[in-house]
């Protein structure tokens, strides 16, 4: 997976990709493409592509042809789908964050993984079903306060007063 991704790191690489995925184009015509760079540099884009397995190069004659290779693709979506399904179940109440392997609902118990994850993408649509507490400094606040705390240092309860019994007091950023 790591040279998949060191092959689209690029844009010129990403560019070689998007013309061939027109159509097979022998090197020159790639070349052709790329006016403000030398032809090395691209010879040496298509190396790298060919090696990290996106394209293959075929001699033709005394042509050198690039095309797709669709495992590449079918690898990296592979690799895409087990999070992109995992979020799929929460697409109706997308909270911006990736959520647990079952869709939160509204009224559902809260689990310290949606939790943290709410409070770390500063979910406001969280605001008021939860308060994020700091041990080191002794202040609560909503999931969507601009504060920045380190999740270990995080508790997490349900009720205002209930990080105000454990001896918290209310942020003054984002006034829970």
């Amino acid at each position: 997976m790591d040279e998949l991704f060191k092959g689209v790191a690029d844009p010129v690489r990403r560019e070689i990709l998007s013309l061939l995925r027109l159509q097979p184009l022998n090197v020159n015509q790639i070349n052709e493409h790329f006016g403000d760079i030398s032809r090395q540099a691209v010879s040496k884009h298509l190396q790298l592509l060919e090696e990290s397995g996106w394209i293959k190069i075929y001699q033709a004659g005394r042509e050198r042809y690039g095309y797709l290779n669709k495992t590449a693709f079918y690898s990296l979506k592979e690799w895409l789908d087990a999070y992109l399904q995992w979020g799929e179940q929460s697409v109706e109440n997308d909270h911006g964050v990736f959520l647990e392997w079952t869709a939160y609902e509204k009224g559902a118990p809260l689990t310290h993984p949606v939790m943290l994850q709410a409070m770390l993408s500063k979910d406001k649509e969280f605001d008021g079903l939860f308060y994020n507490a700091v041990r080191t400094t002794g202040i609560f606040c909503k999931p969507s306060c601009s504060a920045n705390p380190r999740p270990d240092n995080v508790t997490f309860y349900l009720t205002r007063e209930e990080a105000l019994k454990n001896g918290y007091r209310a942020c003054k950023r984002c006034k829970p």
